[in-house]
């Protein structure tokens, strides 16, 4: 299979390299997704969360889960920090993950699914109970080349067995999912939304939320603040109405929930604020940004970088928002993989400088040393501040062109303040 690998090009390789895998994957496992029902949460954003309330919000009404995410993986109880590197581990890694989850009597595994996942066969040999479409920008299209292609490869986790699809109805390429023959829920503030978001307002501590279904009105508080959020927990509300839990009493359970790791995290709270975020694109900039700015009452220190091997048209945007939302920014290192580590930070720079408000040594430092950058972010804290390091959430490892090492920017961070404040 290593020669199949190595000499056929790149758009058969799917069919005769990851393929052939996940069916041997399936058969060494004993094709375990039969024995346990499997939702499936996709979408360019808001993934990780959806899922993770989706868990959540199935242990609330008594059920056992597993879950495998970005930021968390857990089995009947047992919960640790994705350090895989991957959204979506590979077919072998999922069906024995399966088998597992079903050896332990778990009633449902929630599985953040990715496009490369779905391109690549890695779910092959599951029957998606139910699918949430978070939303969908048209993302990877280094790899999907065409948003067709991106927006098709999700249409494939759409099966007989499903038996609720949940779309955002107010993403503009959830209409390319209308069509299909399988039961919906539709999440949004659109009049033709089945489950419909009246009202809602923030403050520090979360969001309140009206919403309505099948005529009746609903009133909650999620611990998280965001619209995007809101969202989030609509879909993930959606996702359990649709597989026959009665939402009745979803007030008292939404004041339970919790943010995944990584994900808007406050790592500490005292005369400055520190929060750690996974945000990494235009979009989740905007998202984060807009959610945190109008609760900050001194001035947002920006710690970022940007993810290498990917799509470089963004990073001016990137450096554009970062202009527009805060009064300080250190560039350094995220992810960069095989891309050069000072290409990428120019890239950001780029649109950081457009605005004619950001000077170098100024207002924005250049630090790819990421632990170094981090450090310079939380020395440039004064009171009432907000330092974001933004970019990798809880990630495990920071990846280079031969080489990773283990990495937690929240670890990092309070080490840096623990040692700041002695």
């Amino acid at each position: 299979m290593e020669f199949i690998r190595k000499i056929v090009p790149k758009n058969l390789k799917n069919y005769l390299w990851h393929f052939p895998k996940a069916v041997i994957a399936n058969i060494v496992y004993g094709f375990p997704a039969r024995k346990i029902k499997v939702i499936g949460v996709a979408g360019t954003k808001g993934k990780t969360t959806t899922s993770y309330l989706i868990s959540q919000l199935l242990e609330s009404y008594g059920k056992k889960t597993a879950l495998i995410s970005t930021a968390v993986i857990k089995v009947g109880g047992q919960e640790k920090l994705n350090d895989l590197k991957m959204t979506s581990p590979s077919s072998f890694y999922i069906q024995k993950f399966l088998k597992e989850a079903v050896s332990k009597s778990c009633d449902y595994l929630v599985l953040e699914t990715s496009s490369h996942a779905l391109k690549q066969f890695r779910t092959w040999g599951i029957d998606f109970e139910a699918v949430v479409i978070t939303n969908l920008i048209p993302d990877h299209l280094e790899y999907h080349k065409t948003k067709e292609d991106y927006i098709l490869t999700h249409k494939k986790m759409i099966s007989k067995k499903t038996k609720v699809l949940v779309l955002n109805n107010d993403d503009e390429y959830s209409n390319d999912f209308k069509n299909l023959n399988v039961f919906k829920i539709l999440i949004g503030e659109k009049s033709t939304s089945n489950l419909k978001l009246e009202d809602y307002s923030f403050s520090e501590n979360g969001s309140k939320i009206v919403f309505s279904y099948q005529d009746k009105e609903y009133n909650c508080f999620l611990p998280l603040i965001g619209k995007f959020n809101i969202y989030n927990f609509l879909s993930a509300v959606g996702c359990l109405n649709g597989l026959g839990f009665k939402i009745d009493n979803l007030g008292e359970k939404s004041l339970k929930l919790k943010p995944a790791p990584g994900r808007n995290e406050i790592i500490y709270y005292n005369n400055f604020t520190v929060i750690v975020d996974y945000a990494h694109s235009p979009e989740s900039f905007e998202s984060f940004f807009r959610a945190i700015k109008p609760f900050i009452k001194g001035k947002l220190i920006v710690v970022t970088g940007a993810c290498g091997e990917r799509d470089r048209n963004k990073r001016p945007k990137m450096g554009e928002l970062l202009a527009f939302y805060s009064d300080l920014v250190v560039i350094t290192n995220d992810d960069p993989y095989g891309e050069d580590p000072e290409q990428i930070a120019q890239d950001l720079i780029l649109g950081l400088v457009r605005s004619n408000k950001f000077q170098e040594s100024k207002n924005f430092w250049k630090i790819l040393d990421r632990r170094e950058g981090i450090k310079k972010g939380i020395d440039l804290a004064e009171k009432n501040d907000v330092v974001a390091i933004l970019g990798k959430g809880s990630e495990q490892w920071q990846v280079f062109k031969n080489y990773k090492i283990p990495w937690d920017d929240r670890k990092i961070a309070k080490e840096i303040i623990e040692s700041k404040v002695r």
